[in-house]
This record gives C-alpha cells, structure tokens and sequence, in this order.
C-alpha cells in the first residue's frame, strides 16, 4: 500500500473513532500507534501539559520503549519539548541537535528506566520528529515520533512532520471533546445537585429538615466517607454539627472553635476549599477529631452575605477530590444557607405566633387562678411545650429556711434532683438567684456551680435557668431541664424569663391574696375579741392594756405600748410584753424621741433596723432590750393626734403601710381616742 493510501486509511480509522466518541486515552494510543506507522519510527509518544504548564505527563506510547515511558512526567523546561511549546511550532532534530537542545526525557529518569546501548535511548542515538498538539490555537501538548525503523534512513523527512502534525489535530480534537465532554458531565451533575439542593431548600420550612436535604443531595452526587454541616452557635464562637452523614454519637459532639485557621479562612474568605492531603494541613487535626478523613473539601454555607457555617465532605483516601469537585459542596451551600434562612423566617413567625398565642393563655389562666398548685401547673405546661423539653422545675425561696424549696417537679425525682434544697449561691440555681442572671448550661455535669448542688444525677444533661423577678426582689427560679444535650438559644432564654416573670407576680399576687385574707379574718377575730374586751371592761384602765395585747397579736410583735397625749408630754397608758426589769419610757416629751415624733407630725414611723435611727437613741431603755424593727402609729380624733401606740418586734422587719393602715384602722374602731379624750376632760374637772 503506498504512503498516500495508508495516510488516508489512518484518517478513515482516526475519524471512525472520533465519530463514535471513545474515550480520550483510546483516541491517544491509536494517534501514536499510528504515528509510528506512518512515520515508520521505533517509537512515538504522546505528551500532556500539567495545568501549571511547567510539567509533561506521557499519556500514550507505542513502539520502543512504550510500557516504560507511559506515566512519566517530566519538567518541560529540561526537554526539547519546550521549544515547541514556547514558540507553537514543530521540529526536526538530529543527534547533533540533541547536545545542544536536551532529551525529551529528563536524564535522570530516563537512566532508571533504560539502557545506555546504542540501541537504549533513542532520542540520543537517532531522530525526532515532534508536532505540538492544539486545542483552540492553545498548546496543550507534543506529538513525537523517535527514531526511523530503518537504519538507513538518516532522519526523518518533511513529509513525516506533516503526518505528525496531522495526527496531533486529531489528539487535539480528542482531547479537546473529551475535555468539553467531562465538562458537561461536571455540568450535569452540578445541575442535577443544584436540582436536588433547591428543591430540598424550597420544600423544606423546618431548619433540620432542610439541613438533611442539602446533606442528602450532596452524599447523593459526591462519593465520600463522611460529611457535615457545622453552624454557628448563638455567641458565633463554635461551630457545631447540625447534620451529617456517617458520623458516630461521640463524632457529633464536637465543636470546632472559629478561629481554627481553616474554619477562619472559609467563614471569612467565603470560598470553598480542596484538602488533597490532610496529613500536609496540620491545621486539619482538630477538625478529624470529629470527622476523620485523608482528604476533604469545605465550602461555606451562606445566603446573600451572612455565612451561617461550613460544609465539610471527606473521604479516606488520599486526592479523592479534585478542583472541578469543589462547584458541588459550593452549590449545596448556597442553597443550604438559603434554606435555612428561610426556615428561620417561618419558624421565627410561626413561634412568634405560637408563643404570643401561649403567653395570652397562660396570662389568662394566671389570672382566672388564685391557687398556686394550679399557678405552678400551668406555668410547667406552657414552659415545656414553647421550649420542648422534657423536665421542669420550679422553686421558691423561704426566708425562714433560707433555701430554695422545690414546689413543682415535672419528670424529676425530688431526692435525686435536690435532696438537699441549695442556699442562694449553691448550685446553678442557686447561682442564678443570688446574681439574678439567666444561664443556659449545654452540659450540667460539666459546670463548676453544679458541684455544691448537683443535678446531673436526675438525669439532667442541660438546663436554661432563669430568676423570677417581682419588681426588685427575686422570689425563686425555674428551671427547663433536658435529659439531652442541647444548646439553648438567646430567644428561647427570653421567652423563659417573661414567663417566668409573669408567674412570679402571679404567685406573688396570690400569696399577697392569701396574706390579706388570712389577715382580714384575724382581724375580724381580733375586733370580736376587741368588742368583747371592751364590753367586759369594768373600768378605762383595763381598755389601753386590753388594746395593747391585741395590737400585739394583729401585727405580730413582740412588744407594744401605748401613750396619751397629755399636757406635760406623751403618758405611757399600757404596755403588752416588756419585761419587768425593761419597761417603756413612762413619759416622753412631744416632739423627742420615737414616739415623740409619731405625735408631733401625726404620721407613721416604720424603721427596718433601729439601730440605724438617731431618734432611737433617746430611749435608754432600748439598749437593754434586744429589739430591731419598730412602728410607730398616731392615734387620731378627727384630724387630732391624741396618743400613739408602737409596736417592736426582735426580728428584723419592714412594715409596710398597708400594715400601718390595718393598725390605725383597729385603733380607730376601738374608739380608743374617745376613750383618751373623755380621761382627759374627766381629770380636767376633778383638778
């Protein structure tokens, strides 16, 4: 067959091939094989250029030396192939060139993998033909036929270059479809996973639904050992793991600090990232504490500007994933952080609307009630439903016992939740109440507070702790317990301190309810026994003594005295419980003293500690006697200050005036001050 017609048959093979779109290395072994044919040379070879364009990989081989040359790289700069790169030509080069111009091997390789007879290498021995290989004018690579078959022949003809150069448009063309072919593949699967991640974005409004969506698509699309998604806690200090996919209980648990260099550079350079080789990054380590992997990529999870975290894909072997890889991961996070945006949206309304909704109810109920059983039942109903936990307690402080007294319990054993009620300070609910701070604790046993008064051992894995405040003053704390580990957010601590403020003035009002009623019914019986007294008295001595006793008991003291308002001063009338050896000052100028001011303005005096009242120190008899709190009331005709009567109690005190009110009010029934003004016009006449 002439040359004429075995070119045309290899163009009739070469484009059969083509037509048929075999893969791309089919195509570069038939072009040098066929290379060899036409051109009648002892080798030839097909070279590559690495995307750096620095380095030549040999994709195909025929002839001499094929199986040997086919894998290796070599730098372009030390082969003959640079010029033929550098200035897009083909060349014909001699032995004579060779010296002056360099292998098409590098020296070192080639002596490893050859022999130095004159029939080893023939790149030094004989000739080369070499033709670049383009795709779109672009040089991509070289075409070489080493050496003619027969030693007569001197070197390669003219002819032979065009045969190459002919051969290397095909390899082109081969390289050039496969690569537009791998690029649409690449392009149908980051469809298809945009496909998959959108749909999962726009069909989920639950935040966990639409996290195991995207997760789902990627595992779906993306071979892989193991894959994430972290998100930012609250305080935007951790990344946690909200979904995944082949991870264990104790993998899950971990926490990747943001500024981990490799979590830093993703949240901040909002791209995605390709690891070949996490044994390379040592800033990897603590991230295969949770998900172990040999190589991994990272792509950031964000909508419109604001990042909410990071995916993390891996897998356990080494450069399972190269940079046309990285579309994926990214694509799944940008509908990732769109979902999720828009799940916070929903769940935001749709709590909103579900807590507004509860929170009207249960101000309802607080204030159909005036029964605290029921107050504490309706309080742990609503906390445990908006905040969806599983245990709830309420405890009050007692100020006799100085402790936080448990009044309601839900899933939690008394004696293994606080068999030993704590004081203010001890225990995390202790802790809360004496700072007056809400706390979210993700893990109870692990908090320092939690020693003093542990609550770890009723099951208790986190709880949000918050005060229930009545103006000022702190009555208690509830607390929503999780037999889960769980990180509770900013919003739902909100939503337990507003309920829990409103059922602190509900128990407060309802105490205050309890209070006034159990007083006004001591006080009707001590009017009953008022008027029994006051029928029963044979003479007016025995009325101020009688009202002394009484006041005593209405107002729960511990010393009481009564004084009349009498030219020369205030004249002491009765005193109820002082001691023999301790009695009252028996006259005290108006003006002087407690009681002497209580006469001159006509108001009431009230002192919380009275030690601490300068007025106090005009009563000697006050330094024997071991009293701290005292009030001091007018006893009124009309608009007449007539006397006053005082009460003192040991323990420190503060009345209030409402209890000042009930003490005037007795007074004023019993008609104490007609009694005082008829003594008084009485001895105006016998004097």
């Amino acid at each position: 067959m002439s040359p004429a017609a075995q070119q045309r048959a290899a163009i009739r093979r070469l484009t059969a091939m083509l037509a048929v779109k075999p893969a791309a290395d089919a195509v570069q072994q038939a072009v040098v094989e066929e290379a060899c044919r036409l051109t009648q040379a002892a080798g030839a070879a097909l070279c590559l250029l690495r995307q750096d364009s620095t380095e030549l990989d040999y994709v195909a081989a025929a002839g001499e030396y094929s199986d040997q040359i086919v894998g290796m790289r070599v730098k372009l700069a030390d082969s003959i192939a640079e010029t033929v790169v550098a200035e897009n030509r083909s060349l014909l080069l001699d032995s004579h060139e060779h010296s002056a111009e360099g292998s098409l091997f590098e020296k070192d390789d080639f002596t490893r993998t050859t022999t130095s007879s004159s029939n080893g290498n023939p790149f030094i021995s004989r000739f080369t033909a070499i033709a670049p290989v383009h795709i779109h004018d672009k040089t991509v690579g070289v075409l070489a036929a080493l050496s003619p078959l027969d030693v007569n022949v001197t070197s390669f003809q003219a002819e032979d270059l065009e045969i190459l150069e002919m051969l290397a448009d095909f390899a082109g063309l081969a390289i050039s479809e496969d690569r537009d072919h791998s690029a649409a593949r690449e392009q149908a699967r980051e469809l298809s996973i945009l496909y998959d991640s959108t749909r999962a974005a726009s069909g989920a409004l639950n935040v966990q639904e639409a996290l195991n969506s995207s997760m789902e698509a990627l595992c779906n699309h993306l071979e892989n050992h193991a894959a994430a998604i972290f998100l930012l806690n609250d305080e935007r200090t951790h990344l946690y793991i909200a979904a995944d996919r082949g991870l264990n209980d104790s993998e899950r648990e971990v926490q990747i600090s943001v500024e981990n260099p490799l979590a830093a550079r993703i949240l901040h350079q909002k791209q995605p990232l390709l690891i070949p080789n996490t044994e390379n990054e040592p800033d990897f380590v603590q991230i295969t504490e949770s998900v172990p992997a040999l190589s991994a990529m990272f792509a950031p999870v964000r909508s419109r500007e604001e990042t909410h975290g990071i995916i993390l894909v891996t897998s356990l072997q080494r450069n399972a994933y190269h940079e046309e890889d990285l579309p994926l991961p990214a694509a799944v996070g940008m509908q990732a952080g769109i979902a999720i945006e828009s799940a916070w949206l929903y769940e935001d309304a749709s709590r909103q609307a579900e807590q507004t909704g509860a929170l009207y109810e249960l101000s309802q109920h607080l204030n159909a009630t005036l029964q605290h059983e029921r107050i504490f039942g309706y309080v742990a109903d609503c906390v445990t439903a908006l905040l969806n936990t599983d245990r709830f307690a309420l405890m009050l402080y007692d100020k006799v016992q100085e402790r936080l007294l448990p009044k309601l319990l839900r899933n939690l054993d008394k004696e293994l939740f606080c068999p030993v009620p704590p004081r203010p300070g001890e225990g995390i609910g202790g802790w809360v109440f004496e700072w007056q701070t809400p706390q979210a604790v993700a893990d109870v046993a692990a908090d320092p507070r939690n020693r003093k008064s542990p609550i770890d051992s009723a099951g208790v894995a986190s709880t949000l702790c918050v005060p229930m405040h009545v103006g000022e003053e702190v009555i208690g704390v509830i607390h929503a317990l999780s037999s889960k580990r769980r990180l509770f957010t900013v919003a739902e601590m909100e939503l337990l301190y507003t309920i829990a403020n409103q059922a602190a003035v509900a128990i407060y009002n309802t105490s205050l309810y309890h209070e006034v009623r159990a007083r006004a019914q001591e006080t009707r019986r001590y009017f009953r026994r008022m008027a029994q007294a006051i029928g029963s008295a044979f003479d007016e001595q025995d009325l101020p003594r009688r009202m002394a006793d009484l006041s005593m008991e209405i107002m729960r003291a511990d010393r009481c005295a009564i004084y009349r308002i009498d030219p020369e001063g205030l004249q002491l009338l009765a005193a109820s419980h002082f001691r023999s050896s301790i009695q009252p000052d028996s006259l005290i100028p108006v003006g002087q003293g407690l009681a002497g001011w209580v006469a001159r303005r006509g108001f009431s005096l009230a002192l919380p500690a009275l030690e601490d009242d300068s007025r106090s120190s005009f009563h000697a008899w006050l330094n024997k006697d071991r009293l701290s709190s005292y009030l001091g009331v007018p006893i009124k005709l009309d608009q007449r200050t007539v006397g006053v009567i005082e009460v003192y109690t040991q323990e420190l005190r503060t009345y209030t005036p409402e209890e000042a009110r009930l003490l005037a009010s007795f007074v004023r029934r019993s008609r104490l001050a007609e009694k005082f003004t008829a003594v008084s016009e009485a001895a105006t006449v016998y004097g």
